[in-house]
């Protein structure tokens, strides 16, 4: 399928590995142009290298803490000057940290707030006058399915995300008849650097390797495996394409089978 990404300019947040690299690498790939973002600026220009080298084409790069409004502010100037616009917002902030309830400090339920639904209403209070004006736009956020259903030791995450989800639901119905489109990416288990970490932690809470805790994980998702990341940025990439041009205000999980919610 042509997903008619050529010449559309994106912002890819959270692009220097993982999910948001993966986002950008399919965007790339589509013929699409991208700013992409990421707090470590040594690990984003390897990002950048790494893209031009596979996609053919080298982003550009800004180096910016989601969680600061003067950096959201600087990576859309940056955009806006260097792209002359932006079609596509892809915001991926990561996740706060694991643990259950009383192992949290104030600042980290605020951290929570400000990755999850500060840094999203920010960026996209920056991007959507201009999608408004061209008509055209389309905004994914990676959230997680802790924002679908409780994930034991992510107690920030499942009280954050779904905040995230109910924002995009109700968005979708206010920038819709301006031709935006606005779409939330709920990934499972898939080989990340975050995941890594926190399989990490687990095994060494359960006496096991790392290795055998990712085998207890994919022995419980039906297609029998951890996901790749290359999967969830090809469903980016159709959701921030103009093909895509009637799913909005969806929740979709890509998890391979591992949640039992009906609804």
């Amino acid at each position: 399928m042509e997903l008619e990404l050529k010449g559309k300019r994106a912002v890819v947040c959270g692009a220097s590995k993982g999910l948001g690299y993966a986002t950008a690498q399919a965007l790339l790939e589509e013929g699409a142009t991208a700013v992409i973002a990421a707090r470590d600026e040594t690990h984003l220009n390897r990002a950048a290298d790494t893209l031009a080298a596979e996609a053919g084409c080298r982003p550009i790069t800004v180096s910016a803490d989601l969680t600061l409004a003067a950096d959201r502010q600087r990576l859309v100037d940056t955009a806006m000057a260097q792209l002359g616009g932006i079609d596509i917002l892809v915001a991926n902030a990561g996740g706060p940290p694991p643990g259950p309830f009383e192992s949290h400090p104030a600042e980290h339920w605020q951290l929570a707030i400000d990755l999850a639904l500060g840094s999203l209403t920010h960026l996209t209070t920056l991007v959507l006058p201009g999608m408004k004006e061209q008509r055209f736009g389309r905004i994914v956020q990676i959230v997680s399915i802790a924002g679908l259903e409780v994930i034991d030791g992510l107690i920030l995450s499942n009280a954050s995300r779904p905040a995230v989800l109910g924002f995009a639901r109700a968005l979708a119905r206010e920038i819709g008849p301006h031709g935006v489109l606005i779409n939330s990416i709920c990934p499972g288990i898939f080989k990340t650097d975050r995941m890594e970490q926190l399989a990490q932690s687990r095994a060494e809470a359960q006496g096991i390797t790392v290795d055998q805790y990712f085998e207890s994980l994919a022995a419980d998702i039906p297609l029998g495996r951890i996901g790749n990341p290359k999967e969830l940025g090809d469903l980016a990439a159709f959701l921030c394409s103009p093909r895509n041009t009637y799913i909005t205000g969806a929740a979709i999980p890509i998890e391979g089978g591992k949640m039992r919610r009906l609804y």
